[in-house]
C-alpha cells in the first residue's frame, strides 16, 4: 500500500513538473511580433522578443525553477509556533533590507545623474551654460532592424550650445530681431550650432535671430515660451515651426498635466536603476541573433521583393525605401505611426481635439504678436511619408504598403485601393492648417515643395534613420524663409 502511494505521489509529480516546464517552454518558442515592433523601430533582443517579453521570461524561469523545486523537496517535520515566528520575522527583515538597498541605490542615482532639462512640462528648457560634443551616425536605433540597412548620411561630430536662458543660441544680446519657436526641427537635432535654420537665416538675411526651439515642443511650449521668454526680447518677428509629425498628436493636450512628478508610475518610470538594468539587457541581448548591418553592396543585393509574403520581416522588407535607384541613391526610413497619423480624412482631423486645440493656440500666439506689433509667421514642416510617398507610388507594392499598414490598422480597404487614398489625404494636415491660416490672416511658409524638390536632384534632405532634417534640411528651410521675406517684405503686424 505505502509503495503504491509513493508511486502515486511521483507521477504528480512528475506531471505537474512537466507541465511546468512545458508552459515555459511554450512561453519561451512564441516570439513577438518582429514585423510589428521593427516597424515601431523598438528593441528586439536575442532575435525574437520584445524587451517587455524578455524580461518577463526571464523573471519567469527562475520562478519555474523554484516551483519544481518546491515539487520535489521532502515535506519537513512541522516547525514550533516560536520557529515560525523566527523564521517569518526573518523572510520580512530579509525582504525590507532588499527594498531598502535599492532605494537607497536608486536615490542616490538620481541624486547624482546629470539633469538636462528644467522646468515644468507646459514650459521647460535645458540646463542653462552648458556645452556638448558628440558625434551623430545615421545607423538603425536597434541591433535588429530591417532586413536590408544601407549606409545613411554621413557621420556628424556636433556642438549643442546652451546659452543663459536654456536654448540653443550663441549669440548674448537683450533684443533680438527675429524669435523662431519648435521643437527638435526648430531646436536642431544630430546637427552642430552652425548647421541650424535659425543660424543660417540670420546669416542670409543679416537679422538677430534668437531660436527657442526646443526638443519635444508642442503648441502648448511654443505658447508658453513666447510669454515667458519670447517677448522680453522685443523681437519684430516670430516664426513658429509646426512639424506636422509631432505637433498634432492628441497626447499633447489629452496628457494630464497635473499628475503629480513625484507619482509612484512617474517614480517607476524615471528611475536610473530601472533605466541601468534595462540598457544593459538591450546591450548584452540585443545583439545576439540580429541581422547585422549591411554594406551597400549587400544591401544591393537584398531586393525588398526577394521577400514572400511567409516571411516574419514581409511588412518591412520595402524599408528603407530609395527614392531613386543607382549608386546614390539616398534612402529614407519611418515609423508605422507616421505613416498612419495620415490616414485620416479632412473631417475626421478638422473634427478632432487636437486639431481644435492647435487652432485655439496659433489664435492666441497671433493675438500676442499684434498686440505687440510684431510680425507673426508659420512655416509648416511635413514628415517623411508626406515628403517621399509621392516619389515612390508607382515603385512600392500595394500588398507590402497594406501589410505594414495593417501591423497597426486593421480597419484598411484593399491593397489595390489604398494608395489611391492615402495620397490625397498625405496632404490634409498642411491645407487644413494653411486654410486656417488664411481665415486668420497668418502668413503661411510650407516647405514640402522645396523639401521635394531638392530630393528630386539627389539631396539628402532627412537622415535614413531618424525622422530629422540633414544639415541639407536645415538650409532648405532657411532659403526658404528667407525667399518669403524678400519677396513680402512688408512688416505690416497681423
Amino acid at each position: 500500500m505505502t509503495m503504491r502511494i509513493v508511486w502515486k505521489t511521483n507521477v504528480v509529480k512528475w506531471i505537474s513538473t512537466a507541465s511546468v516546464v512545458v508552459v515555459t517552454l511554450l512561453l519561451w518558442a512564441v516570439p513577438s511580433d518582429l514585423a510589428y515592433n521593427v516597424a515601431q523601430q523598438r528593441e528586439i533582443l536575442l532575435g525574437r522578443y520584445t524587451i517587455d517579453r524578455l524580461t518577463t521570461l526571464l523573471l519567469l524561469t527562475p520562478v519555474s525553477l523554484l516551483i519544481i523545486k518546491g515539487i520535489w523537496s521532502k515535506k519537513k517535520k512541522e516547525k514550533s509556533q516560536t520557529e515560525k515566528k523566527k523564521r517569518f520575522f526573518q523572510t520580512i527583515a530579509l525582504s525590507m533590507s532588499i527594498i531598502f538597498s535599492v532605494l537607497t541605490v536608486d536615490v542616490l542615482e538620481r541624486l547624482i545623474q546629470r539633469q538636462h532639462y528644467a522646468g515644468v512640462e507646459s514650459l521647460y528648457h535645458r540646463i542653462p551654460h552648458r556645452v556638448s560634443q558628440a558625434v551623430y551616425k545615421d545607423v538603425p536605433k536597434t541591433a535588429f532592424s530591417y532586413p536590408r540597412t544601407p549606409p545613411g548620411y554621413q557621420d556628424i561630430e556636433y556642438t549643442l550650445t546652451v546659452d543663459k536662458r536654456g536654448f540653443r543660441n550663441k549669440t548674448d544680446l537683450e533684443k533680438y530681431d527675429v524669435v523662431v519657436l519648435g521643437d527638435s526641427f526648430t531646436e536642431g537635432s544630430d546637427v552642430s550650432d552652425n548647421q541650424v535654420w535659425p543660424v543660417l537665416f540670420a546669416q542670409k538675411s543679416k537679422r538677430t535671430v534668437y531660436n527657442l526651439g526646443m526638443s519635444g515642443g508642442n503648441p502648448v511650449t511654443y505658447l508658453e515660451t513666447l510669454k515667458k521668454f519670447g517677448l522680453e526680447l522685443t523681437p519684430k518677428m516670430v516664426v513658429c515651426m509646426l512639424y506636422e509629425g509631432n505637433d498634432f498628436r492628441d497626447s499633447n493636450f489629452s496628457r494630464k498635466k497635473t499628475e503629480s512628478r513625484w507619482s509612484l508610475h512617474r517614480l517607476f518610470d524615471t528611475s536610473p536603476l530601472r533605466l541601468s538594468i534595462k540598457r544593459a539587457i538591450i546591450r548584452y541581448f540585443g545583439p545576439i541573433n540580429s541581422n547585422r548591418q549591411k554594406n551597400a553592396s549587400e544591401a544591393e543585393s537584398n531586393k525588398p521583393e526577394s521577400y514572400s509574403c511567409s516571411h516574419p520581416l514581409y511588412a518591412v522588407s520595402w524599408l528603407p525605401l530609395d527614392v531613386s535607384d543607382g549608386p546614390d541613391a539616398k534612402y529614407y526610413a519611418f515609423k508605422i505611426k507616421r505613416l498612419l497619423s495620415h490616414f485620416e480624412s479632412e473631417d475626421y482631423f478638422l473634427d478632432s481635439a487636437n486639431c481644435e486645440v492647435t487652432f485655439m493656440i496659433l489664435r492666441k500666439i497671433r493675438k500676442i504678436c499684434s498686440q505687440h506689433g510684431i510680425r507673426f509667421i508659420i512655416m509648416y514642416a511635413p514628415d517623411k511619408p508626406h515628403t517621399l510617398l509621392p516619389f515612390v507610388k508607382h515603385k512600392l507594392s500595394a500588398q507590402k504598403l497594406h501589410a505594414f499598414m495593417a501591423l497597426k490598422e486593421q480597419n484598411l480597404p484593399p491593397a489595390e485601393e489604398l494608395m489611391d487614398i492615402l495620397l490625397p489625404r498625405l496632404q490634409v494636415q498642411e491645407s487644413t492648417i494653411e486654410e486656417f491660416c488664411q481665415r486668420e490672416s497668418i502668413e503661411f511658409i510650407s516647405l514640402t515643395q522645396p523639401m521635394r524638390q531638392e530630393i528630386l536632384h539627389g539631396r539628402q534632405v532627412y537622415f535614413t534613420y531618424d525622422q530629422h532634417w540633414t544639415p541639407i534640411g536645415h538650409e532648405i528651410a532657411a532659403n526658404t524663409l528667407y525667399h518669403h521675406i524678400e519677396k513680402n517684405p512688408e512688416t505690416k503686424t497681423n
